[in-house]
């Protein structure tokens, strides 16, 4: 019986080291592809690769304020850094293609020319991403760090607040200082 019982402890603390090593196993991003605003297609995480990279995800036309204030405050201040790139990516499925070309198009005239390269809309694979970014709220900000590899650190959502860009700055800055 003693045998019996020391196996089966064997055992439950063998699925137990398994199932904790996958829960902390390194969460990889889903492909993400579209043509960015400059007309250069896109595909992430592979694009990024040797990067810290900051993808901010948007997925209704009221997201676009708080995906914008991420973006800009990310940019101002690692924008100048050769080993970040910031990726805005609207997900656009949803819209009919009917206006699809439309909305498109307005969107281009109000994102600044010098962002073209790393705006890109995504217009296929939203439910599979909605899934990723544990999606609850229609109107916020989803945001993924990734590290230079291309597996996800963190994950952030909602709209912009000082104390979520602490939290953001110092997984960014941790990630940097790791590729000096």
């Amino acid at each position: 019986m003693k045998s019996f019982m020391k196996s089966n402890s064997c055992a439950a603390l063998f699925f137990l080291a398994v199932a904790c090593a996958i829960a902390q196993a390194p969460q990889s991003i889903p492909k993400v592809e579209g043509d960015s605003f400059s007309g250069h297609h896109v595909v992430l995480p592979g694009d990024a690769k040797g990067k810290v990279a900051v993808l901010v995800f948007g997925f209704t036309k009221a997201s676009k304020t708080p995906t914008s204030l991420w973006a800009q405050k990310t940019q101002a201040e690692f924008g100048s850094n050769a080993g970040f790139e910031l990726y805005q990516l609207p997900v656009l499925e949803d819209v009919p293609h009917l206006i699809r070309g439309m909305v498109i198009s307005g969107m281009k005239k109000g994102v600044p020319e010098n962002t073209h390269d790393h705006f890109v809309p995504v217009l296929q694979g939203e439910a599979d991403l909605k899934k990723f970014v544990n999606y609850r709220e229609p109107d916020d900000a989803y945001l993924v760090v990734i590290d230079p590899v291309g597996q996800v650190t963190q994950q952030l959502h909602g709209p912009f607040t000082d104390a979520a860009y602490t939290q953001l700055r110092a997984q960014v800055q941790s990630l940097l200082g790791h590729q000096n």
